[in-house]
């Protein structure tokens, strides 16, 4: 009896363990790594970037195999009038399941954001194939267009775009990563403000450079770039903000990571710039302060330059009191920033620095008298900036080289 039992838990066992009756395999997957939304009337239009795997190992600059003939990618596009309809319609003339899980960013078209994406947001927390990750941008035209350009030398062109995206955000910070659960998290917060980068498609030289190969060139006749910060109010586009402006609230958001700051050795009058700075470091800190029944915003601001990248001016480096200088200048250049963009988005009425939600931590009941007019109460508020730079490592001369030329010069006279 003993033993009858022990065979019936084998066989039990084996049944439950046994996984292959609702297997994938690799080869019925469509890898989406980039996918667009945009609004035709009143139907949903959705792009997808799907790589072909025999084409990714031998395809040389993002275009086609050794043989020249298969793309790296394959974008198709379909039409529903809703999100989920639209792509069920894939499976008509896709023959693979889409796979989500590798998609690094999404696009969304101009009609699409100025319509409202809430049904998008929705989608990416409702599936669960869909990742709360991928990095989100908004375009001037079509999503779809974006998808079907490629990015020399890069592969993959929606990999290739992310890259840009994180690429730039260390470097200089002009405009912020925005992934789909930030997105969310801060349209429904008391600012219910977002700022999105927006991508455009610019055309190359009018004559590219020619490789050997008469067929060929070494510029690509188009490409891809980051233009401006699209601004959502709600879930809709509302306006947008210029390099500069985004800059400055980059700052205000503590969003600057690294970044390049050119400044006049000659004081704030001069329009020449002599030298830059790369920032490293940096960290801003916004409190609130209030002024009879409304707020202003004090904003310290503390950055560091680890090296003087380029310099011009006729200060002596190994001076303290040159040093002392510089960082005075830098920091007048992040103060013009910073109210560069605070004025950018209070021209929008918008809230984009997220003061609501500093002002409803710091006092909740004063809040809720303010909120009944929020927009209104944007144009009142003032800015107390205060920035502290500190430079580290002029660089290894300590004296311009136009300052040495000059000593020259005036050494070699009669």
């Amino acid at each position: 009896m003993r033993r009858l039992l022990l065979c019936c838990a084998f066989v039990i066992i084996c049944f439950a363990v046994s996984g292959c009756w609702n297997r994938m395999e690799l080869n019925e997957l469509g890898i989406t790594v980039a996918t667009g939304f945009d609004r035709t009337g009143d139907e949903w239009e959705l792009s997808y970037q799907v790589i072909v795997p025999s084409a990714t190992g031998a395809s040389q600059g993002g275009g086609s195999t050794g043989g020249g003939s298969q793309p790296s990618v394959y974008v198709f596009s379909t039409k529903g009038k809703t999100i989920r309809e639209a792509a069920d319609r894939g499976y008509v003339e896709n023959p693979r399941r889409l796979y989500f899980a590798h998609t690094d960013i999404l696009v969304i078209g101009k009609e699409a954001a100025e319509s409202g994406i809430s049904q998008i947001l929705d989608l990416y927390f409702r599936n669960i194939d869909a990742r709360e990750t991928v990095l989100v941008t908004l375009t001037d035209g079509k999503a779809g267009d974006i998808l079907r350009k490629m990015v020399p030398p890069e592969k993959i062109p929606g990999t290739a775009l992310a890259d840009i995206l994180r690429k730039q955000n260390s470097f200089s910070s002009y405009f912020p990563v925005v992934k789909v659960y930030q997105l969310a998290q801060k349209l429904v917060s008391d600012a219910k403000t977002a700022g999105v980068p927006e991508v455009i498609v610019t055309e190359g030289n009018a004559k590219a450079l020619e490789s050997l190969d008469i067929n060929k060139t070494t510029s690509p006749p188009v490409k891809m770039k980051l233009n401006r910060l699209g601004v959502f109010h709600g879930d809709r586009l509302v306006g947008y903000l210029n390099r500069n402006e985004s800059f400055g609230i980059a700052w205000l958001t503590d969003q600057v990571k690294g970044s390049t700051i050119s400044f006049s050795c000659s004081g704030g009058e001069a329009k020449e710039t002599d030298g830059t700075v790369r920032i490293t470091s940096t960290k801003t800190r916004v409190t609130p302060v209030k002024a009879g029944a409304h707020f202003n915003m004090r904003v310290e601001t503390e950055a560091k330059g680890d090296l003087l990248m380029e310099y011009v001016c006729r200060e002596d480096l190994s001076k303290p009191h040159s040093i002392r200088s510089i960082e005075k200048a830098v920091a007048a250049e992040i103060v013009e920033a910073i109210e560069t963009g605070w004025e950018a988005s209070r021209k929008l009425r918008v809230d984009l620095p997220g003061f609501a939600d500093k002002i409803h931590r710091n006092d909740p009941k004063a809040w809720k008298e303010l909120q009944k007019n929020w927009d209104e109460e944007l144009t009142r508020i003032d800015l107390e900036i205060r920035v502290k730079v500190r430079m580290q490592r002029p660089g290894l001369t300590k004296k311009s080289f136009d300052s040495v030329l000059d000593r020259t010069g005036a050494g070699d006279g009669p």
